[in-house]
């Protein structure tokens, strides 16, 4: 079960330089920005890409 914990970015995201967290989460902004009127909506595509990855939320937003 611990290994499939290490899998989520999120764990990564704490250990990252202060720099590196607010270009993540501006990442995941933007994703959820296009996403906005999409079926989750903003907040749905936001937390997605916080919790799996700025680049999966992508991905999830264009194939909905």
């Amino acid at each position: 079960m611990q290994a499939a914990a290490n899998l989520i970015p999120l764990n990564y995201i704490f250990i990252m330089p202060l720099a590196l967290q607010l270009i993540y989460l501006l990442s995941c902004f933007f994703v959820a920005l296009f996403g906005r009127d999409k079926k989750m909506g903003f907040w749905g595509y936001f937390f997605f890409s916080i919790i799996f990855s700025p680049v999966m939320g992508a991905l999830v937003v264009i194939v909905t």
